[in-house]
């Protein structure tokens, strides 16, 4: 499911895969950093780490520690103003791909447009097309902070779509039969995928996180920003009511999205599946059980890795599903470029 904008690959690199490749997600509450090694049988952990949150404008690249050290790297981050969407398109045998995402998504001349070809469809039928566009500025600034120097970027991709690539890895086995819900939760957005046979339906973004659900609490009860936190994750306070209110458009939306999947392949939705930020959060976990019946399976990205002793720092540990992205990004960036 990757949808990569490339990075200028140097002649060393050429279109060999790599065998080792450090990923960063560029986050709003951190930076979330995995090193992987491929092996023969394996894909091992090298060292993972949450790095300081980054300044969006910040020309300068974060300061890595010398385990997650490497000589290339795949990045994806939270990034505004983007477009996606998942569309039918006959596709001509001389296709320009970039011009048909283009196209269908309307971006501007000033966008970096991309398309990943879900399902090929012959002569006049229509094929399945993901498509992404992204502003040129930002593609180029993220790029430009590894311009010089180890790492050089492998890639560059939205956080949300990286995440569910994670989970076809390491969850695909269990649900290449089934029609299943992802729901990758972050600071300030949220992404929301649902997958029939694995094969990708319709995706989304939402501008909705854990920073409003902290705002409306903050208006409701005249708190602060860490008084608000720490109701959110405490529970000892009823705020189900200021919650509804931020989840419910978004709630509604996972409903229409579920009635027309299962519509469309005539398959009722067998799971749903939480990673990012939230992903651990009751109200989350409440809001989607309402809406889908399903309480939503906080799922595990280093599921199929394995972890020597030693390389998941002992203060991260219960907060692995934060690294889903970073996980799927340093996966798709070991492919063929």
């Amino acid at each position: 499911m990757a949808l990569k904008f490339k990075a200028p690959i140097s002649k060393e690199q050429g279109g060999r895969r790599l065998a080792n490749l450090l990923a960063l997600d560029f986050a709003t509450t951190g930076i979330k950093a995995v090193r992987l090694k491929k092996t023969k049988d394996h894909i091992v952990l090298v060292a993972a780490d949450i790095l300081p949150p980054f300044d969006p404008e910040a020309e300068e690249r974060p300061v890595l520690f010398k385990p997650l050290s490497a000589y290339y790297t795949a990045l994806c981050a939270t990034m505004d103003n983007v477009l996606l969407r998942v569309f039918a398109q006959v596709l001509p045998e001389d296709e320009d791909l970039e011009a048909l995402v283009r196209d269908n998504l309307s971006a501007a001349a000033d966008y970096r447009a991309g398309g990943l070809v879900l399902s090929r469809a012959r002569g006049k039928r229509e094929s399945t097309v993901l498509g992404v566009a992204v502003p040129e500025k930002t593609v180029q600034h993220y790029l430009s902070l590894f311009s010089s120097g180890a790492p050089a970027p492998r890639s560059l991709e939205l956080s949300g779509l990286a995440a569910f690539s994670a989970f076809l890895f390491n969850c695909g086995a269990q649900t290449e039969t089934q029609t299943v819900c992802l729901i990758e939760t972050g600071a300030r957005y949220t992404y929301v995928a649902f997958l029939h046979r694995n094969q990708l339906q319709i995706v989304n973004r939402f501008e909705v996180g854990g920073e409003a659900l902290q705002r409306q609490i903050q208006m409701a009860l005249g708190v602060d920003a860490e008084m608000a936190d720490t109701i959110l994750s405490g529970g000892s306070i009823d705020v189900s009511s200021p919650v509804r209110q931020v989840l419910n458009p978004f709630a509604k939306q996972l409903s229409i999205y579920r009635e027309f999947v299962e519509r469309q392949n005539k398959s009722p939705l067998s799971a749903v599946y939480i990673s990012g930020g939230q992903a651990e959060s009751p109200y989350w976990q409440a809001a989607v059980k309402e809406v889908l019946g399903f309480v939503p399976q906080v799922w595990n990205p280093f599921g199929k890795i394995q972890i020597p002793p030693g390389t998941f720092p002992e203060k991260l540990k219960g907060q692995e599903p934060r690294f889903a992205a970073a996980v799927g990004a340093a996966l798709a960036g070991m492919e063929t470029p």
